[in-house]
């Protein structure tokens, strides 16, 4: 079967100007996958100037990815020049990384991908930073359909806490929303080498749901950023196994 080709799309939100890889296909629902915070710091005391990934890992795992729909989202400023990228500063990818501002923009952009795929359901996959956001947005929709998580910072409180470090004062933080999203089915996934997001992080978001939908999953062989490419195809399968997506 001949594979659909991924096209880039800039979205160009009311704050900021996301950028976008899309492959559309006719199905009722479309998977969202979300960029992680990129490179957010040079130092442990200076911001990075441009907070573009290198590597995007969301968009690896999205293209591994065999629904239909399926549409890769990156972060404000990433892939739009940093610093001279629309309304951007180092704000936007430090402390207010998942700001109102930044969850309003991602939630455009995501209703702008439903409407030119046609979709009705949607699916989201959060990388890291890119979790956190999943899952505000999906505490602020009605069409959202299911969450995975990888490597997910879901707990940004708790995350300061352990590396000691100075907390996102501008953002909001995803583990208070945990209840609220309690009957969407959710997964997240847990690096059995990650030292940046422990699974500690996972299990603290899992106790505040109390949902019976959510699952939490090791997977060996996976740190932070390393290993997941290898390791999604496999867990695709698996999913599909427990969930339909066309």
């Amino acid at each position: 079967m001949e594979t659909t080709p991924f096209v880039k799309k800039i979205i160009r939100t009311l704050r900021y100007d996301i950028v976008a890889y899309t492959k559309y296909g006719v199905s009722k629902d479309i998977v969202i996958y979300i960029e992680g915070d990129g490179r957010a710091w040079y130092t442990s005391s200076r911001p990075s100037s441009d907070p573009t990934p290198v590597p995007p890992l969301a968009l690896a795992l999205a293209i591994k990815d065999p629904a239909e729909n399926v549409v890769y989202l990156a972060r404000p400023c990433q892939f739009t020049g940093g610093i001279d990228a629309r309304n951007c500063d180092t704000n936007v990818w430090t402390f207010a990384r998942m700001s109102d501002e930044v969850i309003i923009s991602m939630d455009e952009a995501i209703s702008t991908a439903k409407q030119q795929s046609g979709a009705k359901n949607i699916h989201l996959v959060g990388y890291s930073g890119g979790g956190g956001i999943a899952i505000l947005i999906a505490a602020r929709r009605d069409d959202i359909a299911s969450i995975r998580t990888i490597a997910g910072n879901i707990n940004t409180q708790l995350w300061t806490d352990l590396h000691d470090i100075t907390p996102l004062y501008d953002s909001i933080s995803p583990e208070n929303y945990a209840h609220k999203i309690s009957h969407i089915p959710q997964v997240h996934y847990v690096g059995a080498e990650d030292k940046n997001i422990p699974s500690s992080i996972a299990r603290s978001f899992g106790n505040r749901s109390k949902a019976d939908s959510l699952r939490i999953i090791t997977v060996p062989k996976c740190s932070h950023t390393k290993g997941w490419e290898t390791a999604w195809s496999t867990l695709l399968q698996q999913y599909a196994s427990t969930i339909s997506i066309d």
